[in-house]
């Protein structure tokens, strides 16, 4: 849990850093301005430039997820629980490839980097979220249940977690543009954006519908799902307030005339604030998937799969008896 707690502003602390430009406040990597990242003079990042505040502070966040990942293995050890050291170690690495990738990006400058890089933090925040939720008590006081729609379940959970991360695969085409990119290939990554976004809002949708529909279901999956949806609405309109704060009014949607007189301030405080917050929320939002599919996975997986070979041969049984007949 603070492992969690500790990557979420990890992520909209990232996406600050890029929205603001600052990611090149410091030229070099691993150290800052040639001193030991660790003992950098703490007056000259807090009180200096904002740019160099958020990048040098990223840094240092980005460096105590990482000893807490430390922290983790060393008690998985201690503990001597295989799937615990499994689970630490894929974090470790996670959060080490992570910084590695930061750092490239600082030393090579490079666009491309920045976008793999702003890919992996939310798979590494989504993959703690699952630790966690694997950890907890509240999963592991789950009892399986027999439902007729435990495959639907299964089916729109999952599928919920891997369009959620694959909307913000498509965000980072946006957020880092290459230089390359002509003016169709961008309008292609927001159209595919936009319908990504819709399938979220429809999964999302469909799986609370079932959640509360489902009079015997999972508490837990039914208030997750609730919350997702009114996540996912949130997210929306952030994603129409960043669109009209970075490029104006969308022409697709009605109310252009109301928009009229507004001016795109770049870099501005109000820009930086809800493009932000539109990353910060993308995040939640695979996080929630990520809790949805490990809750319907610990609830329905076996069960289903019970379900499925027991119609089967019921099925079968019927056939062999009809043949005979």
């Amino acid at each position: 849990m603070v492992l969690v707690c500790a990557t979420f502003p990890l992520i909209w602390i990232g996406g600050l850093v890029t929205t603001t430009k600052s990611g090149m406040a410091v030229p070099d990597w691993p150290s800052t301005y040639g001193y030991n990242m660790f003992l950098y003079p703490w007056q000259t990042w807090v009180f200096g430039p904002y740019d160099l505040f958020l990048e040098h502070g990223h840094r240092l966040l980005a460096s105590t997820v990482g000893f807490l990942c430390l922290m983790f293995l060393g008690l998985a050890l201690w503990r001597k629980d295989r799937s615990l050291i499994t689970l630490s170690l894929i974090a470790l690495g996670l959060v080490l490839a992570q910084g590695v990738l930061g750092g490239l990006r600082v030393v090579w400058d490079k666009t491309t980097i920045a976008r793999v890089h702003g890919c992996v933090g939310p798979l590494f925040f989504g993959y703690l979220v699952y630790v966690e939720c694997f950890t907890s008590r509240r999963i592991k006081n789950i009892v399986p249940q027999d439902s007729r729609w435990g495959g639907t379940y299964l089916q729109l959970s999952i599928a919920l977690m891997v369009v959620a991360w694959l909307q913000i695969v498509l965000g980072s085409l946006i957020r880092h543009v290459p230089a390359a990119m002509t003016h169709g290939m961008f309008r292609a990554s927001l159209i595919f954006h936009v319908i990504t976004a819709l399938l979220v809002a429809i999964l999302a949708t469909a799986l609370c519908a079932v959640s509360w529909s489902d009079k015997k279901g999972l508490k837990l999956v039914r208030y997750t799902a609730t919350f997702t949806v009114l996540l996912v609405l949130g997210q929306i309109m952030l994603g129409i307030a960043a669109y009209t704060v970075k490029y104006g009014w969308p022409t697709f949607l009605p109310g252009a005339a109301n928009f009229d007189s507004f001016v795109v301030q770049w870099e501005s405080g109000l820009q930086s604030i809800i493009v932000t917050g539109h990353v910060a929320v993308g995040s939640l939002i695979l996080a929630c998937g990520v809790s949805l599919a490990a809750y319907c996975i610990r609830c329905y997986w076996i069960t289903s799969g019970q379900h499925e070979r027991t119609s089967s041969a019921k099925s079968n049984s019927s056939s062999g008896k009809e043949v005979m007949a």
